[in-house]
């Protein structure tokens, strides 16, 4: 765990042994101590599994590397994005494209290739944390989504606007979490004009049933629960810089989260394994309670996995037929 998540609720602890020691040593009324010692106790509890909610991915796995693909870094809060790109020679469309939680750019590559093959200019970011990029210390969604967003603000670092015809985003699991909130940032821009497009593979639309799965595993009983919750977006607003307004889980989840309105193809792996299919049933809950559903077109794919699938015809062929008719 990172020393700046360790420090509150090592702050609270030390408190409470002071406490003791005083009232051991200087026979300090337990009226006042016993108080202090309860609320001590209970702040350290708390920051304790706040601590412990902020996960991280742990050991980076390899970059994709290979002829004709360049390895850039680009700063972002003094610590290094690493993107891997190929340029075509003449004016093309350009996929950004965004791996998953504990994967890299290695994870996607394939989906890269296919596109590069086809004529498109590829970017693969790599989100802090993740294969080659810095690691933060306070890993969040939102954190690497401004990571992405700065990538894409600077994308002058890598092609000329004018070898940009348009962009679409590519996001698989929490790479499309990040993009459904990135493409709904006002003012977004990369090569001069607005995302055209959004493809989710196996999106994660919700944050608040991985929060619940945190929960159960620290058993954080019933009681404690608003009180965490409560602490927990207190420290997640303070980590981010500018500092972030968000008051309640619900901003967490579609349709709060983001959604943006423009065409959106979600090739969901049915069943998926890893998050279950109550994050697609409300991408397309989302879209429909807001009448735009005609801006969604939704594929649950038997055969297709949530990890791992590298290599997927039948993924491909949908994503070509809807490129067809989209682009």
């Amino acid at each position: 765990m990172a020393p700046l998540l360790i420090a509150k609720p090592l702050i609270w602890f030390l408190l409470l042994i002071s406490t003791g020691f005083t009232g051991f040593f200087y026979n300090a009324p337990y009226p006042i101590l016993i108080p202090l010692g309860i609320f001590f106790a209970y702040n350290a509890v708390i920051d304790s599994f706040v601590s412990l909610s902020f996960l991280t991915p742990g050991r980076a796995k390899p970059s994709f590397v290979a002829d004709g693909w360049q390895q850039n870094g680009f700063t972002f809060e003094s610590r290094m994005v690493h993107t891997i790109s190929h340029w075509k020679e003449t004016p093309a469309p350009l996929l950004v494209l965004v791996h998953g939680w504990r994967a890299s750019s290695a994870s996607v590559s394939d989906r890269g290739i296919w596109f590069a093959n086809r004529g498109w200019h590829v970017l693969m970011i790599e989100l802090p944390s993740h294969g080659s990029s810095d690691t933060h210390p306070v890993w969040s969604a939102y954190k690497s989504m401004q990571a992405v967003e700065h990538v894409c603000r600077n994308i002058e670092q890598l092609a000329r606007h004018d070898m940009i015809q348009y962009s679409m985003y590519y996001g698989h699991s929490m790479g499309g979490f990040i993009g459904l909130r990135l493409l709904n940032q006002p003012g977004l821009r990369i090569g001069s004009q607005p995302f055209t497009a959004l493809i989710l593979e196996s999106p994660m639309t919700m944050y608040s049933p991985i929060l619940e799965e945190i929960s159960i595993r620290l058993r954080i009983p019933s009681l404690l629960k608003y009180p965490y919750q409560r602490r927990l977006i207190q420290r997640f607003n303070a980590s981010i810089t500018p500092r972030s307004e968000f008051r309640s889980m619900d901003e967490f989840d579609l349709p709060l989260w983001g959604g943006p309105s423009i065409p959106v193809l979600c090739i969901q792996a049915d069943p998926d394994q890893r998050l279950g299919m109550e994050h697609f049933n409300r991408l397309v809950l989302t879209y429909k309670q807001r009448g735009e559903s005609d801006l969604l077109t939704a594929h649950r794919l038997k055969g297709l996995t949530h990890t791992g699938a590298k290599i997927h015809p039948e993924r491909n062929q949908l994503i070509e037929e809807w490129l067809s008719k989209t682009v």
